[in-house]
């Protein structure tokens, strides 16, 4: 049985969506926005701490995006970070979301990093760049599984489309590979801001919509944003077939063709290891602090133990740091542990890379 249309919002509560989403993604809005969350984080910060058992200790303070974004992101690397309130254990590693005015003087084996990051490819100097801007293994990848599944792009209208595209594919899929964590627009929200003034794309196999994007194009803006995605059912093979990584192909070649400048590709947390930065690293994005909100928070990251749980962290998840003029990428390293650069880093804004020894970084921190 088919799942419910999502509410239409009523004319007077159009408003009222718009403001809320004009809070949450404008740029005009952004520097109140941040303020706001930032005198709210002093005074009623949101806490955080990993359970004591797990390899790395963690305490989590300020803003209260952090374990909605940068724990989560850390449980997904195998650091147990559900418990809530801040316990007696002493933590490992002390984070602190907090505003760009607000940052405190960094003492030893302290990191600054952007709270997120976006991801925005050019697509307005012609096909021939941007197919130049793609990594070669990439771009053979998708041209083969394309003839092999014989996809198209199709641009959708109608409330049909929507109800399709959220209730059959963007919730499935949210819900498979996020669980409780799923972070997503409402579907009122998602249909009034991003459906009625943007635009809904799928991939099509074989006569039946096998995945989507719904995608914000901002007046007065020639940038395609990709907001929400899903396949259909949330089915793993739609991403074991490639039909998740072509929506980014087919958009970009959209953009392209329909006078777009960008294509921004959303955004992640400062970590080379998250598997979504190293896939739209293929396509050579410009790195970015972005435009909302989120460009004016930065995560203060610091060491507080020096143990092997610390360091295997540290190692298997370089970071992309705030630096003069851009960001730059940082691999941790030691006698033991060499640094990981399988994780790709080269992209515009991200001016350099540099091999940080845990021996010279951490000395003054207790083991």
């Amino acid at each position: 049985m088919n799942s419910p249309a999502p509410p239409r919002a009523p004319l007077p509560s159009r408003t009222a969506l718009h403001a809320r989403y004009a809070w949450d993604t404008g740029p005009c809005l952004a520097p109140v926005h941040c303020g706001w969350d930032g005198v709210r984080g002093r005074h009623r910060p949101v806490r955080a701490r990993s359970l004591p058992a797990g390899p790395v200790r963690l305490s989590y303070a300020g803003l209260d995006e952090g374990p909605r974004h940068v724990l989560e992101f850390l449980r997904q690397q195998g650091v147990p970070t559900a418990a809530a309130g801040t316990g007696d254990v002493p933590a490992d590693i002390l984070l602190r979301g907090t505003t760009a005015r607000a940052v405190p003087a960094l003492p030893p084996a302290t990191l600054l990093l952007p709270f997120r990051v976006r991801l925005v490819v050019p697509v307005g100097d012609g096909g021939e760049a941007l197919r130049a801007r793609i990594s070669r293994r990439e771009r053979r990848g998708f041209a083969a599984r394309r003839r092999e599944r014989g996809w198209t792009w199709e641009q959708a209208t109608g409330p049909g489309a929507f109800d399709h595209f959220y209730e059959r594919m963007h919730l499935p899929t949210m819900r498979r590979r996020h669980g409780g964590a799923t972070r997503s627009l409402p579907p009122a929200l998602a249909y009034e801001c991003l459906f009625r003034r943007g635009a809904l794309f799928f991939v099509v196999e074989n006569g039946t919509r096998v995945a989507g994007v719904l995608c914000a194009r901002p007046a007065r803006s020639r940038t395609l944003t990709m907001r929400l995605l899903g396949v259909l059912d949330g089915a793993e093979e739609h991403y074991a077939s490639g039909a998740a990584r072509a929506l980014t192909h087919f958009a970009l070649e959209w953009a392209c063709t329909h006078g777009m400048t960008h294509v921004d590709l959303s955004g992640c947390e400062p970590f080379l290891s998250k598997g979504i930065f190293q896939f739209k690293q293929r396509f050579h994005p410009e790195c970015r602090l972005p435009a909302d909100h989120f460009g004016g928070k930065r995560l203060v990251l610091r060491v507080v133990r020096d143990t092997p749980g610390v360091r295997d962290l540290l190692v298997a998840n370089p970071v992309v740091a705030l630096a003069a003029g851009g960001f730059e990428a940082l691999y941790f390293h030691d006698a033991d542990r060499p640094p990981r650069t399988d994780l790709a880093w080269q992209c515009p804004g991200i001016l350099r890379a540099r091999h940080l020894d845990l021996d010279t970084f951490l000395p003054p921190v207790p083991r």
